[in-house]
């Protein structure tokens, strides 16, 4: 294969995964975005200083994280992609059903309607699968269209750092 039908495959690549864990978050559907993710993925969000590592630590968290949803739309309006890494920005528009629960939180979002911009960016490995991913959102509209308080928030986030640092040391 020459240097430009590789790339162009890259390019492929990149944007089905980005596709197909779209659609996964509109299905509601945690083993379908596991699906999209390599083994060892990197993920990195604008709240947390320590990147998640490990597609076991997505499950974890992917558990029940889409039990309050009502519905998940992901409008992509752009999406840029050069071999295999893109960046894609989009409009993402939730309804919840009930209130979320993450990390032993509970957050009041039961009959709420999200409405957000944000930026992924995403690095795809030679089988087609995520590898790097990270997310940029604007995190105060979330927290002022939800209602919730900063202190709610900084318990999340060291909830977060906290599942981080007990997860076993991934194998060399």
């Amino acid at each position: 294969m020459d240097r430009n039908a590789r790339e162009v495959a890259q390019v492929n690549d990149a944007r089905d995964a980005l596709d197909r864990m779209i659609e996964a978050i509109e299905a509601r559907d945690g083993e379908g975005i596991l699906d999209a993710l390599s083994d060892d993925v990197t993920i990195e969000t604008e709240l947390l200083d320590e990147p998640l590592q490990g597609k076991d630590t997505m499950r974890s968290l992917l558990a029940h994280a889409f039990d309050a949803y009502e519905s998940i739309d992901v409008e992509r309006r752009m999406t840029v992609a050069e071999g295999p890494e893109l960046a894609a920005l989009v409009r993402i528009r939730a309804r919840f059903a009930g209130d979320l629960e993450i990390l032993g939180e509970t957050l009041p979002t039961a009959g709420k309607a999200l409405d957000v911009a944000g930026a992924v960016f995403a690095r795809v490995d030679g089988r087609g699968k995520i590898a790097w991913l990270m997310r940029v959102r604007d995190t105060f509209d979330i927290i002022r269209q939800l209602g919730l308080t900063t202190d709610q928030i900084d318990r999340i986030v060291r909830k977060f750092e906290e599942h981080e640092v007990r997860r076993p040391p991934r194998a060399a």
